[in-house]
């Protein structure tokens, strides 16, 4: 008789759950990142702006202590109905750096054309949208839209109390990470009263590692590289310093320098050929140096 094959149960999701922040000016400007770190979140959003008129300026410090802190970190723009959505897109881009974007679409945000135009703006800039921020409410608020191709969908509903995020969060099996709009949720806001690094902050939960967020966004993990707790400046200064060194040891365009001398194939010395070429000279000096 042949043996049945084995059949093995369907593989199950991954039981881990990793925990985040969302926060804004409103938070105050000092939120200890090493801290959040240490309390083990994995992610923050911070805001970047609002409309085509708000910085925010707690948004550097926040996302170059994220980066030093290996905290995923994506940047977030209000948007807003009332004003012109190419000029939020440009202000948005114009702050938020190199890192993932996420907009914020609620109370005061337009309709899903006006969600839609502000994706199709980044994206004429060369940019693309990571996360919406979308609450069930407002989505009801607004007609009930198809969100089925919306990226990397944000839901919010709370829970009741204020304490530790993870004491707070209502489980993977809650019904708050129920899909709408055709959408499944992708990230669960569940409270806006986390007691995070001292401060009182909006906690969202994403059910997976902190590889699976940054393959769902197609964004590299934040420890990756290991640039990325330097500012941009400061990258383009190592990247500086980089090239000079570079050039001092195999001179200009890589083709040595003439005033070191040439090899026997009439090529100019780098400065470990020159080097080289004195230990060995020092090393066997000819009869005229032993004179």
């Amino acid at each position: 008789m042949t043996p049945r094959p084995i059949r093995l149960p369907p593989r199950e999701r991954p039981v881990v759950t990793i925990f985040g922040i969302d926060i804004s000016n409103n938070n105050g400007p000092d939120i200890d990142m090493a801290e959040v770190a240490r309390e083990g979140f994995a992610f923050v959003f911070a805001k970047v702006t609002e409309g085509d008129y708000f910085v925010d300026a707690t948004w550097p410090a926040y996302r170059e202590a994220a980066c030093a802190n290996g905290l995923f970190i994506a940047g977030y723009h209000y948007l807003r109905g009332d004003c012109d959505v190419e000029a939020q897109a440009d202000l948005f881009l114009e702050h938020v750096g190199d890192v993932p974007t996420m907009v914020d679409f609620e109370a005061n945000s337009g309709d899903i054309t006006t969600f839609w135009s502000f994706v199709e703006a980044l994206n004429a800039c060369g940019r693309r949208l990571d996360l919406s921020y979308i609450p069930r409410w407002y989505w009801q608020q607004i007609g009930s839209p198809d969100l089925s191709q919306v990226p990397g969908l944000i839901q919010s509903s709370y829970v009741n109390g204020r304490g530790p995020a993870t004491a707070l969060y209502p489980g993977d099996d809650s019904s708050f990470w129920n899909g709408f709009g055709g959408k499944a949720v992708d990230l669960l806001q569940f409270t806006d009263s986390a007691l995070v690094a001292g401060h009182s902050v909006d906690a969202d939960a994403f059910r997976g590692t902190l590889d699976d967020l940054c393959c769902l966004l197609g964004t590299p993990h934040p420890t990756d590289g290991g640039l990325m707790a330097l500012t941009d400046s400061e990258q383009s200064d190592l990247y500086r310093k980089v090239t000079d060194i570079w050039t001092q040891l195999h001179g200009p365009n890589g083709h040595g320098w003439p005033q070191l001398g040439t090899n026997p194939q009439g090529e100019n010395l780098t400065l470990v050929d020159a080097v080289a070429g004195l230990a060995n000279h020092l090393a066997n000096p000819g009869p005229q140096a032993a004179q």
